[in-house]
């Protein structure tokens, strides 16, 4: 049964893994009618009506200061603000398919270099097919009272780990996409703004773990026989667990969300007993 699961995760997992991990800017293609096309739908429409509600705030909070004598900007420069957010917001989806589109390009220059350079395909299926031997996938090899038996079992739970981490990293960007234009008016004032701040680092950094994994694998695959100073067994293994931890360490850089999944075999097996393994 063991050896029926692992077959079943190598011959679907890896497939779409380049899909989820280096995203584009279709990615927003399906959130424009959430986002909304115009000034009067979607999203947009409640932003647009929230611009009032700052109007308002402002004008309670200016009145005030002249009572409590407390610093606040000037209409002037308050309106030029708020104004230049309203046209930031309503543009939301274009500006946020832009940012995406240049982290899109850096990542396939970064991983076009090792095509170039070294002519390797560097992507997750070139991995599976130019670095790991395909005898691991083999499920009719598959032996789990041997070193590639275990070997084989952990590359297998490491990449079904892999695609539900990128999986969450998907949603959360298409999350991040939905309330930007959220994010950009909190940017009218300064009571505001943590919020905008909190939303550009997660969504920068969840960009950016493109490019990280992109320089990863770029790096497994120019490790040669002269690098491998421990067995190459372990070498696999430590190639899945840095793709594995790429979230971790661009968190560790910039901030963010966390989608790191455990999903360990003995998180599988708590499955089958219905309850935490302890």
């Amino acid at each position: 049964m063991l050896s029926n699961l692992l077959s079943s995760i190598n011959d679907n997992v890896y497939e779409f893994l380049d899909k989820l991990v280096f995203v584009n800017a279709d990615i927003t293609k399906s959130l424009s009618a959430i986002i909304g096309g115009n000034a009067h739908s979607g999203i947009t429409l409640i932003c647009n009506s929230l611009i009032y509600g700052f109007l308002l705030y402002y004008g309670i909070s200016y009145l005030i200061s002249h009572l409590t004598f407390s610093q606040i900007e000037s209409p002037l420069q308050f309106i030029f603000k708020l104004l230049l957010c309203a046209i930031a917001l309503n543009a939301s989806e274009f500006l946020c398919s832009q940012l995406i589109s240049m982290f899109s390009h850096i990542s396939n220059m970064t991983c076009e270099l090792g095509n170039y350079m070294f002519g390797f395909d560097v992507s997750f299926s070139g991995l599976i097919q130019d670095i790991i031997p395909k005898e691991y996938f083999l499920s009719n090899s598959f032996s789990l009272f041997s070193f590639d038996g275990i070997i084989n079992t952990s590359i297998s739970f490491g990449f079904l780990s892999l695609s539900i981490s990128y999986v969450i990293r998907y949603i959360i960007l298409k999350v991040l996409v939905i309330i930007a234009p959220f994010a950009i008016l909190s940017l009218a004032s300064s009571k505001s703004s943590w919020f905008f701040k909190s939303w550009f680092k997660s969504f920068i950094a969840l960009l950016f773990l493109q490019i990280f994994v992109a320089i990863i694998l770029l790096v497994c695959f120019i490790i040669d026989d002269r690098d491998r100073f421990l067995p190459a067994q372990i070498m696999y293994i430590g190639m899945i667990y840095s793709l594995f931890k790429a979230n971790s360490f661009v968190r560790e850089f910039i901030g963010g969300f966390s989608t790191d999944a455990n999903f360990s075999f003995s998180n599988i097996s708590s499955i089958f007993k219905g309850g935490n393994s302890k």
